[in-house]
Parts: C-alpha cells; sequence; structure tokens
C-alpha cells in the first residue's frame, strides 16, 4: 500500500453528499458529515473499533458582540496510537438582521467541524479543500463516475436476486427471497421476469 492509498480512495466524494456553503463570506462546498464517517467507516472499520476521537479541549471566546466556541480532538484511526489533532469552530452568539442569535448546537457543531478537518487530513474529500471543485468539469466527470458506479451495483444486484429467484425450490422459497429483495430491485424488470419465470416454472410442481 502506498502513502496515498487512504488519499486517493475518498479524495473525490459523491457529489450526492455535497451541499454549497451558504451564509458565509465565502463560497465552496460541503460535505455531509455522515457520509464522512460512511467513508471512515469502509476505509477502518466501526467507530470506536477502526477510527475515533476524544476531545481534549473545549471554550467559549468573546468575538466583540459575538461569541465563538471551538474545540480540538485527538483523532486516532486503525491503532489508538495513530493519533493527531484537530480543531473545530462555530459561532454559539452571533450578529443576524434580526438581532442577536443564540445557537445552543455550537457544540456540536463545532465537533463536526473537527472531525470533517480531521478526514480531510486523512484524505477524505481532499479535493474539495484542494479547490478541485472550484472546476465545474471535474465535478461534473466525478459524478459521472459515482453514476456509472451506482448503475453496475445495482446490476450486479439484480443478477444475485435472479439467481437466487432460479434457485428457489418451492413456490414458497421463492415468495420469501423475493419479500427479502430492496424495492429498486423488486422494481427491475429483469428481476420481474425471472420470478414469472420461475413462478410458472415451478407452479406444476406444486401442483402435482
Amino acid at each position: 500500500m502506498t502513502n496515498l492509498a487512504h488519499w486517493d480512495r475518498f479524495a473525490d466524494i459523491d457529489p450526492q453528499f455535497t451541499k454549497p456553503i451558504t451564509g458565509k463570506q465565502y463560497k465552496g462546498t460541503s460535505p455531509n458529515p455522515q457520509y464522512v464517517i460512511r467513508c471512515l467507516t469502509e476505509m477502518f472499520g466501526p467507530v470506536g473499533h477502526g477510527f475515533g476521537w476524544d476531545v481534549v479541549a473545549e471554550d467559549f471566546i468573546p468575538l466583540g458582540d459575538e461569541v465563538l466556541h471551538w474545540c480540538r480532538i485527538k483523532f486516532w484511526h486503525t491503532d489508538r496510537s495513530n493519533t493527531f489533532d484537530a480543531y473545530g469552530q462555530t459561532k454559539a452568539l452571533m450578529k443576524t438582521r434580526n438581532g442577536m442569535m443564540m445557537d445552543e448546537d455550537a457544540p456540536k457543531k463545532s465537533l463536526t467541524d473537527a472531525i470533517i478537518k480531521a478526514a480531510s487530513q486523512i484524505g477524505i474529500a481532499a479535493n474539495i479543500f484542494l479547490g478541485r471543485w472550484d472546476d465545474q468539469k471535474h465535478v461534473a466527470k466525478v459524478e459521472a463516475e459515482y453514476r456509472a458506479e451506482d448503475r453496475k451495483a445495482e446490476a450486479d444486484a439484480a443478477q444475485i436476486a435472479i439467481d437466487s429467484l432460479n434457485s428457489a425450490a418451492t413456490i414458497e422459497a421463492m415468495a420469501a427471497i423475493w419479500s427479502d429483495l430492496p424495492r429498486n430491485i423488486q422494481a427491475d424488470r429483469r428481476v420481474i421476469a425471472a420470478k414469472d419465470q420461475r413462478k410458472n416454472e415451478l407452479q406444476p410442481k406444486a401442483a402435482a
């Protein structure tokens, strides 16, 4: 495994799990935090087992009339001895057009910010932070690649379903297999055709 193996794996994430940054003085793209956790899970295993973090410091500090919450985490992966620090911050009290507004979720948002920053240092969504997503042609290419992967995965799942239906020895077994299939696979015309064909093949046996 090369030093860039982790970095390259999710340097470009699925655009479906991103959104434009709004309400800031700058523009950009924000990755979905839960999707980032999914990427980390795929790379290292479940949180608390393959990766995790500890909040080692946090505080509220005044910024003029506003208040900022910040936190520092010690992030680890693979082994708890593999650690590095990351920071996150969120305004807990801020000025708005309608006056001052308090964000009671500021500590949670700061933690999320720190986790995303830590994940980016491993390589997750790295190309967003590198500025490559400012090029819409690059984003369109990434979108096309992920959708192609989706179509292949769905085709593979459909073929597995077809093979399972064809292996059913009774109508009851086939019905049980069918009921366990995801709805999108049940809606696949090839899977429907395989179910109907196998049902016709099994009916004489049921009647015998």
